[in-house]
């Protein structure tokens, strides 16, 4: 139809591809030998073992590693030898998230808790199987983000791997790890955007804090990158503590990373910034806002429903025990708790560019569950899912929100970039003897039909009667510009939840694997199910249904007006 934004699809990108290092110093210099004899001057002689690692490992995945040699990460496995004639580190068959893993060595962690002794052997071997290879540049191996991690899982399990390995590992490991430390210091003098930078940050520190006793160039770095992080956090941690990405997985990664800074900062005897404790204290009631009933996270702009234990181990060691907010100002997200109802709601606009493309066009869209049940919930997505897949949950379709004419409210582009965002997302909440709402709307339909979306939310004090009007208006009153578009607001249900059409086709009973009893009810547009799809646990592609209401927007407007109820008895 004229007048639509294209839905384009996204191009893989190739495993070898490189961001801002490629374009500052040239691939071609970067990979030379004479780059490489750079990264070798003034090698540290010290090395100081900085704050043990002590997140959890999968001792099934180390036990695996160990006994059979095959490592699998994002939905991928392969064999990973010390030695071997075909080496892991850039193996072209492999998927690209694969090698970051393998290369990030976040692993190390899985062979520790695997509690055989031969783990560490095995670790220090394949240590030194990658720098033996991977000693010069590589877009693969050498990435900013993957450099970053890779870093910080070596130094803190250093310790571990020495006692094990023979007498010459830690003059090899050292010379190593330093020569990736002064590269990624080089490549980060530029400014950076998002949570990959708060992870780069935390590498530097970690590896200044173990040369430190080197000399005063280390001290002298250290101080200059904590003034970086304290300056970026203050801005990039929103007002309201949520990260800039409005990502529920990257508020848990982000605060994970600055808990391990403040760790290694204490370990050293050295007091963390005001910046990044205060980020901290922030972020820790966000990470509550975004739990479900069953202790995982809301599926906004990207994210699963992670692992509860680590979640639950990320809020104890943050130290905070302030209770999850009703509203995130700053962000636009907003909450309703009633009874054992809860229903989180994506009240704000999308973030800027170069915010990644973890963003999703879900503007309005919310997700509810009922004690430990999730009932309506996004699409989701995780790492390692399907590339298609991956772009196609970012639509607006993949959302529990109102779609006009199948078209994105925010335009997602084929770079996976976002375009003439739903913008001027308005607010207002009040709440009533025990009652709460919410009147929401925004303007992303506005310059292709003239058209506004509202959505009102309203929460009863016993949390079983959810009702919602979804309108579809003029803007300031006028008539649609390109009236008889279609609507579909949707439901997406979780996989748990059984659906069927009711009354005659005017209403839908979900049941849940309680027992509980649903039913949505709605006037003003036709009702029906139709297939879905749920992307909310890590590794898996599950089928499941969506409630679907439809109509037309004529010129003057219309509204649909619908009822989620619970059933008793």
């Amino acid at each position: 139809m004229a007048g639509t934004r294209p839905i384009r699809s996204v191009p893989a990108r190739p495993a070898g591809s490189v961001g801002g290092e490629g374009r500052r110093f040239g691939r071609w210099f970067l990979g030379s030998a004479l780059y490489s004899l750079t990264l070798g001057y003034g090698t540290p002689r010290s090395f100081f073992a900085v704050a043990a690692d002590n997140w959890p490992g999968d001792s099934v995945l180390g036990q695996r590693l160990l006994l059979t040699g095959e490592f699998a990460a994002c939905g991928s496995a392969g064999t990973v030898l010390p030695d071997s004639d075909d080496p892991p580190w850039q193996r072209a068959a492999a998927q690209p998230l694969w090698l970051d893993a393998l290369n990030g060595f976040g692993w190390l962690r899985d062979l520790r808790d695997n509690g055989d002794p031969h783990g560490a052997m095995l670790a220090a071997r394949l240590v030194d199987d990658w720098t033996n290879r991977e000693w010069r540049w590589s877009p693969v191996t050498w990435k900013r983000g993957v450099l970053a991690a890779r870093i910080v899982a070596w130094i803190r399990h250093y310790e571990w791997m020495a006692a094990a390995a023979d007498s010459g590992f830690s003059a090899r490991f050292v010379f190593s790890l330093a020569r990736q430390r002064a590269h990624l210091r080089r490549i980060t003098r530029r400014s950076m955007i998002g949570h990959e930078a708060v992870a780069v940050f935390k590498a530097l520190i970690f590896a200044d804090l173990a040369f430190i006793r080197d000399g005063k160039h280390f001290e002298k770095s250290l101080e200059y990158t904590l003034a970086r992080l304290a300056r970026f956090v203050k801005r990039y941690v929103l007002h309201d503590g949520i990260v800039s990405e409005r990502a529920p997985h990257l508020q848990l990664a982000v605060l994970r990373h600055l808990i391990d800074v403040r760790a290694a900062l204490a370990s050293a005897e050295r007091r963390a910034p005001a910046e990044l404790i205060a980020a901290i204290d922030r972020m820790a009631p966000m990470l509550r806002f975004f739990r479900h009933g069953d202790g995982g996270l809301s599926l906004f702009n990207g994210t699963w429903e992670g692992d509860r234990r680590l979640i639950d181990l990320v809020l104890a060691r943050a130290g905070s025990s302030e209770a999850a907010p009703a509203m995130a100002l700053a962000s636009g997200f907003q909450r309703l708790a009633a009874g054992t109802s809860l229903v989180i709601a994506d009240a704000g606009s999308p973030p800027g560019r170069g915010m990644g493309d973890t963003v999703h066009a879900g503007t309005l869209s919310f997700e509810m569950s009922a004690a430990h049940e999730r009932l309506v919930v996004n699409c989701g997505t995780y790492p390692g899912a399907p590339r298609d897949w991956q772009h196609f949950m970012r639509y607006t379709a993949a959302h529990s929100t109102a779609v006009v004419d199948d078209v994105n409210s925010t335009e997602i582009t084929n770079h996976g970039a976002l375009e003439y965002r739903a913008g001027n997302v308005l607010i207002d909440r009040a709440d009533d003897a025990g009652a709460q709402w919410l009147d929401m709307c925004h303007d992303g339909y506005r310059s292709l039909y003239g058209i506004i979306h509202r959505r009102r939310l309203w929460l009863s004090p016993d949390g079983g009667d959810l009702r919602g009007e979804d309108s579809f208006l003029g803007y300031d009153g006028r008539p649609i510009t390109v009236p008889d578009q279609r609507y579909i607001v949707r439901f997406h249900l979780h996989p748990t939840v059984k659906a069927t059409l009711a009354q005659s086709g005017q209403a839908v009973l979900m049941r849940l694997p309680s027992g509980r009893g649903w039913r949505l009810r709605a006037t003003g547009a036709g009702i029906g199910l139709a297939e879905s799809i749920y992307l909310g646990e890590e590794g898996r592609v599950r089928r499941t249904e969506q409630i679907v209401l439809v109509g037309q927007v004529p010129m003057e407007g219309c509204t649909v007006k619908w009822a989620l109820t619970r059933m008793e008895g």
